[in-house]
């Protein structure tokens, strides 16, 4: 019998652990209840801050030429002090979840490439700190915070329907709105896919699907114009085009 024992031994401290990961590591966010476990509704704010997020290499030797031209428009037409232009250094990014968002630590630093770690902060600074994030490429040639409804997420309209309905190049949102804790729970649960359903726009598109009361959609033509169509890319009417330098 003893012997019995020490054969099972090796099961039975291997049961152990998985308990232990299980309660104390698994367990300790509970990411399929997400949006009902940590929402409070009284929380709800109706309001988008005058915060403008920018992700970028601190040093500005590495950037796409393009990114250049992309700040400069944000900062003439939002321009400080009115508007807060917040500049997250891509290297940095694991210190801003670490001290606001510790739960998620260990999921961040383990995806597989930059770029998703990339994409899964925004989500966190626009629950954090709502406000407006745009991708570096992203030009802009008219002010039009005052024409966003503000008590809800704003997100542009895909010209590239044959990969997706929205993109997550260009968000506007309130602080505290649900719509983000639910992006947070589905990157959880594709973690492990390609980037595009993992954090991009096609796990954007997913979530928008099943929540649509949750996002007010911004027209394609005058937010997002299809680069490949030179006469609406470069339309007098439009708000803002994405220049899509795909670095990653």
């Amino acid at each position: 019998m003893i012997n019995n024992i020490f054969i099972k031994l090796p099961i039975y401290i291997l049961l152990l652990f998985f308990m232990f990961k299980f309660i104390f590591i698994e367990g300790f966010f509970d990411f399929k209840n997400i949006p009902k476990k940590y929402h409070n509704d009284s929380e709800n704010i109706n309001d988008i801050p005058k915060i403008i997020h920018h992700i970028c290499p601190k040093d500005y030797r590495r950037w796409n030429s393009k990114w250049f031209t992309g700040l400069e428009s944000w900062l003439r037409l939002y321009p400080e002090p009115e508007y807060t232009h917040m500049y997250w250094y891509d290297n940095e990014l694991d210190k801003f979840i670490e001290t606001e968002f510790p739960w998620f630590l260990d999921i961040f630093n383990a995806y597989d490439k930059n770029i998703k770690r990339i994409d899964m902060v925004r989500p966190f600074f626009l629950y954090k700190y709502g406000g407006i994030y745009a991708d570096m490429d992203y030009v802009v040639y008219k002010n039009f915070f005052d024409e966003l409804p503000s008590n809800i997420v704003s997100i542009p309209e895909s010209p590239y329907k044959d990969n997706e309905f929205i993109q997550n190049a260009l968000m506007i949102s309130p602080p505290k709105n649900i719509f983000w804790l639910i992006i947070i729970d589905n990157c959880y649960q594709h973690r492990f896919d390609h980037v595009f359903s993992a954090t991009g726009p096609q796990l954007f598109t997913q979530t928008y699907l099943t929540n649509p009361e949750l996002v007010n959609i911004l027209p394609a033509d005058k937010y997002n114009p299809h680069i490949a169509d030179n006469e609406a890319f470069n339309a007098p009417h439009i708000y803002a085009k994405h220049l899509l330098s795909t670095v990653w």
